[in-house]
């Protein structure tokens, strides 16, 4: 079972470094020998969570025919109505013997609660919003709130998850949302499923590049989940939502749960941009070090909406088609992410403080054994500031894993052939 004790979370007593797969459409959309290869996959790669949704991804591929949680009723323009008076057993008893198929594995299920279109006046209802003409079912009414929770929590509990009370929301007040309406949504959310696992561990999923949420909730939250997201500042905004939330003394954990997604479109970028395993790398890196180092999410562009081009009936999402999943498998980012995993809990499973560097490119933290140091251009750093003396140090090509002798001349890393980023350890 997962415990929460200062900045990081712990399993059996030792540091557990959260590494999450995105799997949004879990339960809707796999098969179960999808399922148990999927988790093979994930498994020998270093992954010890998967990130679902509860009900159905609304921007995701359509769900295998029967697979749908409540009675729904399809309308002639694609929308569809779902009867929340009544709940689909055999949808749920599917889902927990994916949810079984995770324990089998060692994996932690996290499980978002209600996601943002089920609930009113969010930004994926805004009838002007870019996710407008998106088909997605009825708000839920908030007299079936309590109820729904009741259910799900009483179901999945024994597996002891970490809940994502909300999906996507913002809390900021604009155009596009209200959330006065989100915040009485969400807090019903939280206190149903609290009365039911009131030692569940908790926190919210709020949309991208925010830090805002309202103190009632944040009070009720074990950690704190945030999204840099998929926007042109959301690799900013990996680094500068932690640095934020130290400034105001949080000492809870912390984690960027969705960085950008590989292979997804950048969104408002032209000429149109794919996140590559570069993109990833350094946002996480930049999160990490920040003061963001309890755990990460990570997603591919197939994967989380789990786009089958072997299965009739698949749609394109979002602004460019999804890579079938299987194509996802191979993609180097989640390798990249495993790597980083495993050199924090070598180099940081006490802890790592964030060091301000004068070079803003660069990102570095220490503790007591060691500096570690992210450089995503490889070029001299200048590390005359921390007064390091001279030494040798060890560099870590990020695109290749290969190891480096590199050497600290006059209080500056010397250049080695890295083409893209680097990782530089040095030893106190």
């Amino acid at each position: 079972m997962i415990t929460v004790k200062g900045k990081y979370l712990y399993k059996n007593n030792k540091r557990f470094f959260y590494l999450a797969d995105t799997c949004w459409g879990a339960f809707t959309s796999v098969s179960m020998p999808d399922w148990k290869y999927y988790l093979n996959m994930r498994k020998h790669e270093g992954f010890n969570a998967i990130q679902i949704n509860i009900l159905r991804q609304y921007d995701s591929t359509p769900p295998i025919d029967g697979r749908e949680p409540f009675p729904i009723t399809y309308n002639e323009d694609g929308t569809y109505q779902y009867d929340y008076t009544q709940f689909n057993d055999a949808y749920f008893d599917n889902a927990e013997m994916m949810l079984a198929e995770m324990m089998k594995r060692n994996m932690l299920p996290v499980l978002v609660l209600l996601w943002g279109n089920f609930v009113p006046n969010t930004w994926m209802n805004d009838p002007h919003g870019f996710q407008a003409n998106t088909s997605k079912p009825q708000t839920i009414s908030f007299d079936r709130v309590k109820p729904y929770i009741t259910y799900v929590v009483k179901r999945f509990k024994k597996f002891n998850p970490i809940y994502f009370v909300s999906g996507d929301v913002g809390f900021d007040k604009n155009e596009q949302q209200n959330p006065e309406i989100e915040e009485k949504y969400y807090q019903e959310v939280i206190d149903a499923a609290k009365s039911i696992d009131p030692n569940g561990i908790y926190t919210f999923h709020i949309n991208g590049e925010s830090s805002t949420l309202p103190d009632n909730l944040a009070r009720k939250a074990s950690f704190f989940g945030y999204q840099s997201g998929h926007g042109p500042s959301g690799e900013e905004a990996a680094e500068k939502i932690p640095k934020k939330l130290r400034k105001e003394s949080y000492q809870g954990p912390i984690m960027d749960v969705e960085p950008c997604y590989e292979g997804m479109t950048q969104f408002g970028v032209l000429p149109t941009h794919r996140f590559s395993a570069y993109d990833v790398r350094r946002t996480a890196w930049k999160a990490v070090l920040s003061g963001a180092d309890a755990g990460l999410g990570y997603g591919a562009f197939g994967i989380w909406p789990w786009n089958d081009n072997y299965r009739k009936g698949q749609k394109v999402t979002g602004f460019l088609k999804p890579y079938d999943w299987r194509k996802c498998l191979n993609f180097r980012g989640a390798k990249d992410l495993a790597f980083l995993k495993e050199s924090v809990l070598q180099y940081g499973a006490d802890g790592l403080k964030p060091i301000a560097l004068e070079n803003k490119e660069v990102y570095a933290a220490e503790n007591e054994k060691y500096v570690l140091i992210y450089n995503p251009v490889a070029n001299p750093v200048d590390l005359s500031e921390l007064k390091v003396k001279d030494s040798s140090c060890r560099i870590i090509d990020l695109n290749t894993l290969r190891m480096l002798e590199g050497t600290i001349c006059n209080s500056t890393v010397s250049m080695e052939p890295v083409i893209e980023d680097e990782l530089i350890v040095i030893e106190k």
